[in-house]
């Protein structure tokens, strides 16, 4: 693991402190949540992911099923080979989650009638009325995670969060 070679300085908890320069210049701190943005990243998003989970469980979706879901409400008919590149999923894993949605009622699979080898994956009517009732499910997670957050706040961190991802496709 790098290390800088400069001191660091410790805050008021006697926790490693670095400036923004020392990051700048290369600064890599120890693995871990307080000191490393991926790791923080991470078990942020294993928090949020576990509580929009038990908040879908109320409508037997599970985590990514949501996410199939949303990406559905944003444009309906998308192929299965669209939804695995946008939720970053293998092919096999959206044929078991789509499997899963058809089976529930909330969507149908259609030949693709520019591509016959392509499935397209359409809403169902029940699946376009669950979007109110797990928008508030999963909504109810982001309130409970922004509490005492000030809208100034929440908008910079969407902003900071929006410039990480900038910067990681580059």
């Amino acid at each position: 693991m790098a290390r800088n070679t400069k001191a660091l300085r410790s805050d008021a908890k006697g926790r490693a402190a670095w400036t923004p320069d020392d990051l700048a210049t290369g600064f890599t701190p120890e693995f871990s949540a307080d000191q490393h943005v991926g790791t923080a990243l991470r078990e942020t998003f294993g928090a949020f992911a576990g509580a929009v989970a038990d908040n879908m469980r109320e409508l037997d979706l599970s985590l990514n099923m949501w996410f199939i879901l949303r990406a559905l409400w944003e444009a309906d008919g998308r192929t299965q080979v669209d939804l695995a590149a946008k939720l970053r999923l293998t092919p096999a894993a959206i044929v078991g989650l789509v499997n899963g949605l058809q089976d529930a009622g909330l969507v149908v699979r259609e030949r693709s009638e520019t591509d016959g080898r392509a499935y397209c994956v359409y809403l169902t009517a029940l699946g376009r009325r669950v979007r109110t009732k797990a928008t508030r499910l999963a909504l109810q997670v982001d309130a409970k995670a922004l509490r005492g957050f000030s809208v100034t706040e929440i908008v910079t961190l969407l902003n900071l969060l929006q410039r990480l991802r900038s910067n990681l496709s580059e």
